[in-house]
């Protein structure tokens, strides 16, 4: 199915085929404007008259007594209580286009764009932000040299709703943002991205492509420290994987450090030559099965801190390390007191089959 400049999509989307699928009373009509009773507010009791206008031109709705107003999508999902996304393939699907506009056809649910035209799209939205002060003087705490940080593209997240929208719409007029994690498209079908206290990480593969942004929070949100950039659930948005960063990996490689933390994973690179599997949030072993088959590792070592071995020890022997152990892999712990601690030859290992045990 070919995809819709989706700038145009709010002409696509009938407000009167919406009005009819929510059983609207509609009272009168002026010019291109339908009156209606407001599904949320009922009429002016006192003087029996419609307060919601429907534009059928611009398919956008208003209410003048309570306020309500917005495109069709956002009426059907507001009445619908549902997101904007799934009252989008709703309405899709009970063909809610406009007569005049039925040869084009519209795609609400995006595919994954490949990974080369990601790693054009993230490189330069990454290039129009800057690195705060504070991001920097934290990563240089945890050893990364100014170059690194520089070569790794870390940037902050822009705080400001204009600056936001403004980036975007740059992005927009070279790329098609539909398939990229992370963007999406508001209710006047404008594109954007969500604010987030904290900075970008990107995910690089084995062959140098941004596979996709991670974001590193400046505080604990739920527990979480790192999540990823998606836009799942959002209007032509798109959902990010949990995708694994693979350094110095190749078919000849017999050890691997494999690390829950995405910047330590950069780090160890950086610093030392070994192989490094750093992932975020995968919830089995499946993934990291898939990254090392083919090679010749036998032996994998789990970078764990100190601060948090009692919440992730049970998590890796039941998620991460459980289909591992039965196929004769050799698996250790590292336990560190912080990130420099990696690199001192002095540090505790352990072997896991004795937690096991």
């Amino acid at each position: 199915m070919e995809k819709l400049d989706l700038q145009e999509v709010k002409k696509h989307i009938d407000i009167l085929n919406v009005a009819y699928h929510l059983c609207l009373e509609i009272i009168v009509r002026k010019g291109y404007e339908y009156k209606a009773i407001c599904p949320f507010c009922g009429y002016n009791k006192k003087t029996k008259i419609p307060t919601m206008s429907l534009n059928i031109s611009t398919n956008q709705y208003s209410c003048c007594r309570c306020g309500a107003g917005g495109f069709s999508i956002g009426l059907y999902a507001k009445v619908k209580e549902m997101s904007n996304k799934n009252a989008y393939k709703e309405l899709l699907e009970r063909q809610c286009r406009s007569t005049e506009r039925e040869k084009t056809e519209i795609s609400p649910i995006n595919l994954l764009a490949d990974i080369e035209y990601r790693d054009a799209v993230y490189r330069e939205f990454l290039g129009m932000l800057k690195l705060e002060r504070q991001h920097q003087k934290y990563l240089s705490n945890m050893g990364f040299l100014s170059t690194s940080i520089e070569e790794n593209l870390y940037r902050s997240i822009p705080k400001n709703y204009i600056k936001r929208r403004m980036i975007c719409n740059s992005l927009s007029k070279k790329y098609e943002l539909g398939g990229i994690p992370g963007f999406y498209q508001e209710e006047d079908f404008k594109w954007c991205f969500n604010s987030y206290d904290g900075f970008f990480v990107p995910v690089f593969d084995n062959d140098g492509y941004i596979q996709g942004l991670s974001i590193h929070l400046n505080k604990l949100f739920n527990n979480i420290s790192d999540l990823w950039f998606s836009s799942s659930g959002k209007i032509n948005g798109t959902s990010a994987k949990s995708w694994i960063m693979k350094n110095n990996i190749t078919s000849h490689t017999k050890s691997v450090i494999l690390t829950d933390n995405l910047l330590l994973g950069n780090l160890i690179t950086e610093v030392t030559n070994v192989s490094v599997l750093a992932f975020q949030g995968i919830s089995n072993s499946y993934s990291i099965l898939k990254e090392i088959e083919g090679t010749n590792i036998n032996k994998i070592t789990f970078m764990l801190r100190i601060p948090e071995c009692n919440e992730n020890i049970d998590y890796i022997i039941n998620r991460i390390f459980r289909d591992l152990i039965p196929l004769g892999y050799e698996l250790d712990i590292k336990y560190v007191k912080n990130y420099k601690d990696f690199f001192d030859e002095k540090s505790d290992i352990t072997n896991i089959s004795t937690k096991i045990a």
